[in-house]
């Protein structure tokens, strides 16, 4: 149950962090068989804004090694039955997959299905063939040696690579140094990291997505009290639990808000803008003062609507200008 419940967390995580910058898919069946369910996917797409507005350090980097990624997360000690699962949903998912791929492009291309594709047609069937990350909370060395893991050299301590075959990479959490480039990853290690990296990313603008889409997260599955099964809370743990069912319904309000405070924004700043350029076809040479650009600033929807009609009957700046003045 405490894993079910971490992952539901993982994953909405996951999506909130990600789905600016591509395509995620959750819960692909592979059987008829939950525990062969592949967590999360996703396929990046470079030019999403994301990309170029939202930086998650070493988890972007982790999430462009190839056009498609597999994630899979243990919210404790890897197992060597957890590395064979995920490489036992990885080849349920690509075979049929890869079939399907090459029948619709021999389709496509009108090649008889016994002949071959192309070199060109094969690698973009390739890219499509998913790599996998397995995001840890910790593992045994042991466990590191048995699977041959190597320190990938591109992403440092703590980032594992595979033999290439598996197209398989390993990031044990706790391995990771704490800093602003690991803290997205943080979020999904022990109670401790977690509650660090939380601490960090509130500290970050109000204005950026992520930031928001975590706290989001976070309150809707209790990140701290993943390790406790649902039927075992104590009185004032589930006390705490509907206080952040509380708290999740506030920033839900909040956001709404801050969405409308933003379209209404968007559309004064629009207004402000087009009362500007009036003046100038109006006012031929005209510049505007300061106090003038700030009184502009200060009308309201309403007042922008009257300004924009009075400048049709105002015959020099000086009406103009007692116009501001008799409403500021």
């Amino acid at each position: 149950m405490a894993q079910y419940k971490h992952d539901r967390f993982f994953k909405f995580y996951l999506r909130s962090l990600y789905q600016s910058k591509g395509e995620t898919i959750q819960n692909i069946q592979v059987r008829n068989d939950e525990d062969l369910e592949i967590d999360f996917m996703f396929i990046a797409h470079s030019d999403k804004f994301g990309w170029q507005q939202e930086q998650l350090g070493l988890f972007d980097a982790l999430m462009q090694i190839h056009p498609t990624i597999i994630i899979e997360h243990y919210s404790g000690y890897l197992q060597d039955k957890h590395i064979q699962k995920s490489v036992t949903r990885k080849n349920l998912y690509w075979e049929p997959k890869q079939l399907e791929l090459v029948e619709n492009l021999k389709r496509e291309q009108q090649i008889a299905s016994y002949q071959r594709l192309s070199p060109e047609s094969t690698e973009l069937i390739d890219n499509q063939n998913p790599f996998t990350w397995i995001l840890t909370v910790n593992c045994n060395p042991e466990l590191l040696h048995l699977c041959q893991a190597t320190p990938h050299p591109q992403f440092g301590h703590g980032v594992y690579e595979l033999a290439g075959i598996w197209r398989m990479g390993i990031v044990v959490i706790e391995q990771l140094e704490y800093s602003p480039e690991t803290i997205w990853l943080k979020m999904l290690g022990n109670k401790e990291s977690a509650r660090r990296a939380f601490e960090s990313i509130e500290q970050l603008s109000p204005d950026r997505r992520e930031k928001n889409d975590t706290i989001r997260a976070s309150l809707k599955y209790c990140v701290y009290l993943k390790d406790l099964p649902v039927d075992s809370l104590s009185l004032e743990e589930q006390e705490f639990m509907r206080t952040m069912a509380q708290i999740d319904a506030w920033y839900d309000a909040e956001m709404d808000k801050a969405e409308q405070r933003g379209k209404l924004e968007g559309k004064l700043q629009g207004k402000l803008e087009s009362a500007t350029r009036a003046i100038g076809v109006k006012f031929q040479g005209y510049m505007p003062t300061e106090n003038v650009t700030s009184q502009l600033a200060a009308l309201n929807e309403q007042q922008l609507d009257d300004f924009i009609v009075g400048l049709f009957s105002w015959q020099v700046a000086a009406q103009m200008e007692e116009w501001l003045n008799s409403v500021n």
